[in-house]
Formats: structure tokens, sequence, C-alpha cells
């Protein structure tokens, strides 16, 4: 109770359907031209979300069809934005760009993801099992 609207990112439409009606922008509207001069500080904050779903799946990357992407639809969470475990994989490697709001904030925490309670965390999992199933 009090906590912010749970944000989305890196919910594509090339990567699947997702419920609550949120809207699916193309992964390849969102392509930045320059690499993120922090790129690997904000990946390893990507990386280091906490687990809501854990997705055992193998998919296609959508920039190429010669690579595949290990358990890319798990969700993740700060606690204030939710997450596709594969938005890492496409922000290093393809310069997918995130929310600027997300990106500010995850800067703003100096790379590392905020201790989340277990009450809070398991109401931010009712959202992501809404999401994918």
């Amino acid at each position: 109770m009090g906590e912010p609207a749970l944000r989305f990112a890196g919910m594509f439409r090339e990567l699947g359907p997702v419920g609550l009606d949120l809207v699916q922008e193309s992964i390849f509207d969102n392509v930045s031209a320059e690499e993120l001069p922090d790129v690997d500080e904000v990946v390893r904050y990507l990386r280091g979300g906490y687990v809501l779903i854990d997705m055992m799946d193998l998919a296609d990357d959508p920039f190429d069809s010669t690579r595949q992407i290990m358990n890319g639809s798990t969700i993740r969470t700060d606690g204030d934005w939710l997450w596709r475990d594969d938005l890492a994989y496409h922000v290093h490697r393809h310069r997918v760009a995130l929310p600027d709001e997300f990106l500010a904030l995850i800067r703003e925490r100096r790379y590392t993801v905020p201790h989340r309670d277990e009450e809070l965390l398991r109401e931010r999992s009712l959202v992501a099992e809404a999401l994918v199933f």
C-alpha cells in the first residue's frame, strides 16, 4: 500500500504477447544510434533484478535468426519496474533503448538494485503472473 504503480520495460511485440492490455511497441523502433556509455553497469543492474517468474525457454533473437536466447521470458523486477530477462541481452548486443525514466532511475541508484521485502515482491509477482499467463 502506498507503493508507486509498477512500470514495464522490454515487453516488445516481437517477443510474444502479454496480458494486462499492455501496449507493446516494436523492438525495432527502440534501437539507439549509439551504445550507452555505461552499458555494462546498466546490463549488470538488469541482470541483478529479483526474479519473479523463472521461465525455461529458448527464443530466436529478433535481430539475428542464427542466435537464440535462453530463458529470455523470465520476469525480473527492482520493485518499481518489471522487465523480461532478455532485455539485458538486447540492450548489450543490439543497443535496445530503455525508457528514459527507467534509465535515469538505474543511474540514480548507482546501478544497484535496492533491497525489497518479501511482501512487495509477492505483490509484484501477482502482476507479473497476470502479464505472462
